[in-house]
């Protein structure tokens, strides 16, 4: 069911202790040229998904909430479990490829998921964090051998070294409520996702159970009146996107139970990050009402629909584009070029225009039958369109910003059949190809099932 949007909650804090500048990160004071070494390793056996692994124990203990966070002084309960942290930092590293996996992950893959936060803890914290926290750096390292193999010529197998390292030393700990109260592990977890979204091909419309589960498990097990900033809240709105994509891309509801979350839903005065998380959340709640068992709620479509004017209506100036110019159709441009000089207004905006077109697609005042049904689902496609373009125009034109065309192609996979000039099907093939060239996000199967709507192959 869909809730009520409400009228006031509490906004998280955006105060964190532990932020630290990015340049005190990681300090590499030259650059490091590397020949990457392929080695001869083995291939390692497949093994559950640190998110299947999460979600077999999901049901085995009731978490208690308002622990403290797991630290340095491990009691008593938690010595039969391996320590999550050394008591000697690692740096400086002496294996140059792990020191440019390291440096590949800041510079690179931790702005994939620092987009709304303004203390960018995945950048800054998390490799503090992994000096003494040997899961949270094997994960880095998994996921910068993996993002490197698929997008150059690096060795195929290291990848699969570090994460089976990973999962050796956290399986014995998933048991523990100490550990999924650790901010290091909740981040580890986000990580190693990115790195399954990476593997993982998803195809719309399959009846195959979501990879990304586990996140609830992280999120149940915390007060939900006491998220105050700092990584584990800076984890969550990341997990919360990658649940988005995930049940975007499958056309499902989302695994986490947002009930659980004290998220701010309110159009009041906030900073403009504050205001892009508003987005997702309510583009997680239109998912959740229109992709629901029970079916689209006249009332709960309504209440979404009168939010997501309001929020486009009220939202700061910010998010208004610095440049804004109309596809030419002599130049045989399908998109508008779009320009935002911040991460967080991509993605608020990119998540409203989805949620957008999901209203839209699933209105439930569309006729069913009569003569005016004709011209309303004219009027639909024609929204539904518009705001497409749009979408890859944003993700098109803010290359600096990858998620941005990540966002796209959800949109594509979502509504992107409906498109029947050819122009406009080359156009938007393309932002699937560069999603999965530049940036290693599987697309094909993506691809293939547009090419198969649009008629230009047969599906066999």
């Amino acid at each position: 069911m869909v809730r009520s949007l409400r009228t006031a909650a509490l906004s998280f804090s955006s105060s964190s202790s532990r932020a630290k500048s990015s340049e005190s990160a990681v300090n590499f004071s030259q650059s490091l040229e590397i020949q990457t070494r392929t080695q001869s390793l083995p291939s390692y056996p497949h093994t559950l998904s640190i998110d299947e692994l999460i979600d077999q124990r999901a049901t085995r203990s009731s978490h208690q909430h308002g622990h403290q966070a797991y630290n340095q002084g491990h009691s008593a309960s938690n010595l039969t479990i391996p320590a999550i942290y050394s008591d000697t930092p690692i740096w400086p590293l002496t294996d140059p490829s792990e020191a440019l996996l390291l440096r590949h992950f800041v510079q690179n893959l931790a702005t994939w998921l620092d987009l709304c936060d303004p203390l960018q803890h995945f950048q800054t914290d998390v490799p503090q964090r992994a000096a003494t926290c040997r899961i949270l750096l094997n994960a880095i390292f998994a996921l910068s051998a993996r993002h490197l193999n698929r997008i150059g010529n690096y060795d195929s197998f290291a990848s699969n070294r570090y994460h089976q390292e990973c999962l050796k030393v956290l399986i014995p700990m998933l048991n523990d409520t100490a550990t999924v109260l650790d901010e290091s592990i909740f981040a580890a977890t986000i990580i190693l996702r990115v790195l399954e979204e990476i593997d993982i091909t998803l195809v719309p419309e399959t009846n195959s159970q979501s990879h990304l589960l586990g996140i609830q498990v992280f999120v149940s097990a915390r007060d939900p009146y006491a998220f105050g900033g700092g990584l584990g809240e800076a984890a969550f709105w990341v997990g919360l996107r990658q649940e988005i994509y995930s049940a975007m891309m499958r056309h499902k509801t989302i695994q986490l139970n947002l009930e659980h979350c004290i998220v701010d839903r309110t159009i009041s005065p906030a900073p403009d990050w504050a205001w892009a998380n508003r987005a997702v959340v309510h583009c997680a709640d239109v998912l959740n009402c229109c992709f629901g068992e029970l079916g689209v709620s006249n009332i709960g479509w309504r209440d979404l629909k009168e939010y997501n004017r309001q929020w486009h209506a009220a939202k700061p100036a910010p998010f208004t584009p610095i440049y804004y110019r109309s596809p030419d159709p002599l130049k045989r441009e399908a998109f508008p070029e779009i320009w935002y000089f911040q991460p967080c207004h991509i993605i608020g905006i990119q998540h409203h225009l989805l949620a957008q077109i999901i209203l839209a697609i699933f209105d439930p005042k569309l006729p069913r039958v009569g003569g005016s049904r004709s011209f309303a689902v004219k009027a639909m496609e024609s929204e539904v369109m518009s705001s497409l373009r749009e979408l890859c125009g944003i993700g098109l034109y803010n290359r600096w910003t990858p998620p941005g065309i990540f966002t796209a192609s959800m949109g594509i996979a979502l509504c992107g059949d409906r498109f029947t000039d050819r122009i406009d099907q080359e156009a938007l093939l393309d932002v699937l190809v560069k999603t999965e060239k530049d940036h290693a996000r599987p697309t094909a199967a993506i691809q293939l099932q547009m090419k198969e709507s649009w008629g230009w192959v047969t599906n066999d």
